[in-house]
């Protein structure tokens, strides 16, 4: 994928067994002035690069925020209590410590309910469960994310080079149970600067990956209460860079219940912003004025302003008659070497030992 990309400087490599080191060169090599993690762990290594060598923390304090919070970060129930200490809407959030915990909810019959494990993203390790036998099974399949096996397989089969890194830098076995709230998934992407909002952009789900993953199909929306709750949010925990908050927009009465914060870019990074609700024209112009100090001259045509957009390549995933796909945008790139890349498995699925593993214990999966 990054050899399709012609407008990269240079690529860096992250080696698994010096992993800080590795950014380290990347860093002294490149000199940027603000790093944009696009991945949960990313942030986490530059959490622990910003700590073990400290010549950097003002590099890394530039593009994520103060490291005095980078604690809470990494776990959601501590975030979700501050969140509420601020006065946001969340969805109540307790630690699941044992099995005895997982009995107690089933026995007091509070269905549905949500299981979640920290460190995952888009959907993954986060189990709705609607009866006793669905708590039962979420439970132990969350158990399974911190087996050393599985971390292994991650490491030697998926090309994961952050694998075996990646346990010691989360809570030990943080897993744990939020209420459910009936309603639709809304999303928004902020840039701040030193606590301050700078861009933003609002979303709410239309079509997803799953009942609990990522979004495919999304529509424009501006919520007064979600932008209130990322200013609180990116004042008190002295925010740099992207970050992105999750929400439930409330059946009823359509206010949004805060789920998480996603320390970092996401898919809407790229989406062009409204000019009338905007001083910039997308986030990364938003992004280049907290490095320079100076909003970038637009020397291309104004990007149209779509109400409704889907994903790429996630919408290929939707059937060509969904009448949501339908009324949407798709956000194919320009680029069709990109577009061939993104249409292919992404790396490390085009590996041999991986498709050798998805045939063995996944068979059904490759018919």
């Amino acid at each position: 994928m990054m050899l399709a990309v012609p407008e990269l400087a240079s690529l860096h490599t992250l080696r698994p067994f010096t992993l800080l080191p590795s950014i380290r060169q990347a860093v002294l090599s490149s000199k940027p002035d603000l790093i944009v993690p696009a991945d949960d762990t990313a942030v986490l290594l530059l959490h622990d690069f910003a700590q073990q060598y400290s010549e950097f923390s003002p590099l890394i304090e530039r593009s994520l925020g103060s490291s005095r919070h980078f604690s809470l970060l990494r776990s959601r129930r501590q975030f979700l209590t501050l969140a509420e200490s601020l006065g946001i809407p969340c969805p109540l959030t307790s630690k699941i410590e044992s099995s005895a915990r997982i009995n107690a909810i089933e026995a007091a019959n509070t269905f549905p309910t949500v299981l979640k494990y920290d460190g995952t993203s888009g959907g993954y390790g986060v189990v709705l469960a609607r009866n006793p036998d669905q708590l039962q099974l979420g439970y132990r399949m969350l158990k399974r994310h911190r087996l050393p096996l599985r971390n292994l397989k991650r490491f030697l089969i998926d090309a994961d080079v952050t694998a075996l890194h990646r346990p010691l830098a989360l809570p030990p076995d943080e897993i744990t149970l939020q209420s459910f709230i009936p309603g639709a998934s809304a999303n928004g992407l902020f840039v701040a600067q030193r606590g301050q909002i700078l861009a933003h952009i609002q979303v709410r789900v239309v079509r997803a990956l799953s009942e609990t993953g990522a979004a495919v199909v999304v529509d424009r929306i501006q919520h007064s209460a979600i932008l209130d709750a990322a200013q609180k949010i990116a004042s008190r925990l002295e925010l740099s860079g992207f970050f992105g908050l999750d929400f439930i927009l409330h059946a009823e009465t359509g206010e949004p219940f805060l789920l998480e914060i996603n320390p970092r870019a996401t898919q809407l990074c790229h989406i062009p912003l409204d000019p009338e609700q905007s001083a910039f024209a997308t986030l990364a112009d938003a992004i280049y004025f907290a490095a320079s100090g100076n909003i970038p001259q637009q020397q291309l045509p104004p990007l149209p302003i779509h109400a409704r957009f889907a994903f790429f390549p996630q919408a290929l995933t939707l059937p060509s008659d969904d009448p949501a796909l339908a009324t949407a945008t798709i956000d194919r790139p320009d680029n069709p070497a990109i577009v061939v890349e993104m249409e292919r498995h992404v790396w490390p699925q085009r590996r041999s030992w991986l498709l050798l593993y998805n045939r063995i214990v996944h068979p059904i999966h490759q018919r």
